[in-house]
């Protein structure tokens, strides 16, 4: 097992406080306690089309209506990590060769120099791959249940996914596979949202929603509460990190959801600068991101906290 750090750093930015929850990534806020603000960023074009060519030069940014000026930018050619988090508890035993399936075309279909963590989680954590680059990968996935698998610890997975990815420089994205019921004993909802935001790494939720009113609720209250938290908490974590939630009722539609993830991947710019006005500890300020081609629509996110309560503890 694993234990919670006391202090957390990156390298860009630190993102801190626990939000009010807003399931619109473009209604959430972040926390920043450096002055650089990192924000991924995805263009398209009238006909839906993801644009990757474009330069430093074709973004314009503003902090509170005052205009930017790029200091950072990697382009959609950049390597990322992905970091695959994979449910194995007893809801998921039916769909292990399906899943296998669709995890082994998502990492076939990652470019060379990508890099892939894997692991599965239930009672525990189960690491299947370690940081292993793209090109170097000699192995396939499989996740298999455990004998002892009797709870799913998800935010504890959740926990450790974005502990892991603080290590890693560069790009980088969780795609968490689950139906999104479960708990933690380590990390809580809560926790994993306010660790979400302080992360640069974007995470994608795939949520298989295979519920039924089954003999393991004792109420049909609580059966609406647990899948409440359980849709709630799938969403909440793309939005508040600039990634994407996915949900889906066949099992068979998995391959196609987790090809449509890489090719976002493949596909977003990163962008960063330092405010003109650095504001005030606790404001909260909005960033506007556009390109100065025609049509062209861009997905980032639009707000962020000024300072942190957290990485002092």
């Amino acid at each position: 097992m694993w234990k919670r750090p006391h202090n957390i750093g990156l390298h860009f930015l630190l993102i801190s406080g626990f939000i009010a929850l807003s399931l619109k990534a473009q209604d959430v806020p972040i926390r920043v306690d450096t002055h650089l603000v990192t924000i991924p960023v995805a263009v398209r074009d009238r006909d839906g089309r993801h644009l990757t060519d474009l330069k430093r030069g074709d973004f314009l940014i503003s902090d509170n209506g005052i205009n930017q000026e790029v200091a950072f930018f990697e382009s959609v050619d950049a390597p990322f990590t992905v970091f695959l988090l994979l449910d194995r508890s007893n809801s998921m035993t039916e769909l292990m060769t399906e899943l296998d399936n669709a995890v082994n075309t998502f990492v076939g279909q990652l470019r060379p120099d990508d890099q892939v963590i894997a692991a599965s989680f239930a009672n525990d954590v189960d690491v299947l791959i370690q940081v292993t680059k793209v090109s170097n990968l000699e192995t396939i996935i499989r996740v298999r249940k455990h004998s002892d698998d009797t709870h799913t610890m998800l935010y504890d997975a959740v926990g450790y996914s974005l502990k892991k990815l603080r290590k890693v420089q560069g790009r980088k994205a969780i795609i968490l596979f689950s139906d999104g019921v479960g708990s933690g004993i380590l990390a809580s909802f809560k926790e994993n949202l306010r660790d979400a935001e302080e992360s640069e790494a974007a995470i994608y939720t795939v949520q298989f929603y295979p519920f039924s009113e089954g003999p393991k609720f004792n109420s049909k209250e609580r059966f609406f509460e647990t899948i409440n938290t359980a849709n709630t908490y799938m969403k909440a974590l793309p939005s508040v990190t600039g990634g994407r939630s996915f949900r889906i009722e066949e099992i068979s539609d998995l391959k196609s959801t987790f090809s449509e993830i890489a090719k976002e991947l493949g596909q977003q710019y990163s962008l960063g600068y330092y405010p003109k006005d650095p504001g005030k500890k606790g404001e909260r300020r909005q960033i506007k991101v556009r390109v100065t081609i025609a049509g062209a629509a861009v997905r980032a996110r639009a707000s962020y906290i000024v300072g942190s309560t957290r990485g002092k503890r």
